[in-house]
């Protein structure tokens, strides 16, 4: 049995009979997905093999052992087959479109939402098939978003759902550090190259809710979380977010240092599973990469006094929060980016403490 091929499940009640789950469905004892979503994933699956998904997943280095425990598909470019297909199925125009799985034009005629994407299923914590995310064609031109997600509906919100967490759930059971990343291919790529599991928001800012679901999963205050987002200016942007959102649930969240211009899944592919394991092991406290990222904007200035305690005074009540183990290393870390001497900006630090000191008074 490959990835692409079903195991057996009940039928949604009061749904149509509609076979088989896909893989990455739920154990027994645990809650079933239904109803018309999953007749979406099982119509997406069961074009999977003759479509151009496999060979461009094989070229990124996912093989079918990658993907068994997810749910994977495609869309074909048809206008209205996904639709067709659940109408035969017994489902109303109004329940498809209210799912996200097809919009009406301007004329009033109803279409999928999806075409001609590689399809990747997003669950609940419980396994419950809440919606889609979709890649386009590479060098396709059907305009749209590279990534393309599901609508807001009754099951999916998708400031609310990480990709991943389900198919990760055993491995952070059993300890594996979580690690955050920007898509679903880089999720995939970290949860095959070692202890960790790789959970994505799906291309949207990480929420407060998303990072809530994820410490109910897991131990977030012991085993801390990985930020592995893509070594851009967009991605160092999204880290700082996350750092903001996570100092509530943890003191360690540390960052992976990838070479510029690298995602998670493009650096396995061209380094290998054993080389990104060695980068996630090998990563720094998050507050390096926003103390660096606070620094930057005065760049230009540094090389004037003005310019260097700007910057100082800019990056202080950043050090004055951390925990106390964490202080001296980014007083070290200030004091050399800024050439100043550590009792400068020992001074500064203390001096971002006093307001939060006489508000405690």
């Amino acid at each position: 049995m490959t990835q692409f091929e079903a195991q057996p499940a009940e039928p949604h009640p009061g749904g149509p009979q509609l076979g088989e789950p896909l893989p990455g469905g739920p154990l027994p004892g645990e809650p079933l997905p239904g109803g018309l979503t999953l007749a979406a994933a099982r119509f997406f699956a069961a074009r999977l093999a003759g479509s151009w998904v496999p060979a461009y997943l094989a070229g990124r280095g996912f093989g079918e052992q990658a993907l068994r425990p997810w749910t994977v598909g495609y869309a074909p470019a048809g206008w209205r087959a996904l639709t067709d297909c659940l109408r035969d199925l017994g489902y109303g125009d109004a329940a498809i479109q209210a799912a996200g799985l097809a919009r009406r034009t301007r004329r009033g005629v109803l279409v999928d939402f999806f075409r001609d994407r590689a399809m990747f299923g997003i669950r609940w914590p419980d396994g419950t098939l809440a919606g889609f995310t979709g890649r386009a064609r590479p060098g396709g031109t059907r305009p749209g978003p590279v990534y393309l997600n599901s609508r807001t509906t009754g099951l999916y919100h998708k400031g609310s759902l990480l990709f991943g967490l389900y198919e990760g759930r055993r491995a952070l059971a059993a300890g594996a550090r979580p690690v955050l990343v920007e898509g679903p291919l880089d999720a995939i790529a970290v949860s095959a190259a070692g202890p960790y599991a790789g959970v994505s928001p799906c291309g949207t800012a990480l929420t407060r809710a998303q990072v809530a679901q994820l410490a109910g999963t897991c131990d977030l205050r012991r085993a801390g979380v990985v930020v592995a987002f893509d070594a851009d200016r967009a991605g160092r942007r999204a880290a700082v977010r996350a750092y903001h959102l996570l100092r509530e649930q943890t003191d360690h969240a540390v960052t992976a240092v990838l070479p510029a211009g690298q995602d998670p899944a493009g650096f396995r592919r061209q380094c290998g599973g054993w080389a990104l394991a060695r980068r996630l092991d090998a990563s720094v406290p998050l507050a390096d990469l926003v103390l660096d990222e606070t620094v930057a904007p005065f760049e230009r200035w540094l090389a004037f006094p003005d310019g260097k305690f700007a910057a100082l005074h800019a990056a202080a009540p950043l050090v004055a929060g951390l925990p106390p183990g964490q202080v001296a290393r980014q007083v070290a870390r200030l004091a050399g980016r800024l050439e100043l001497s550590y009792a400068e900006v020992t001074d500064a630090v203390t001096g971002a403490l006093r307001p939060r000191s006489n508000i405690a008074e």
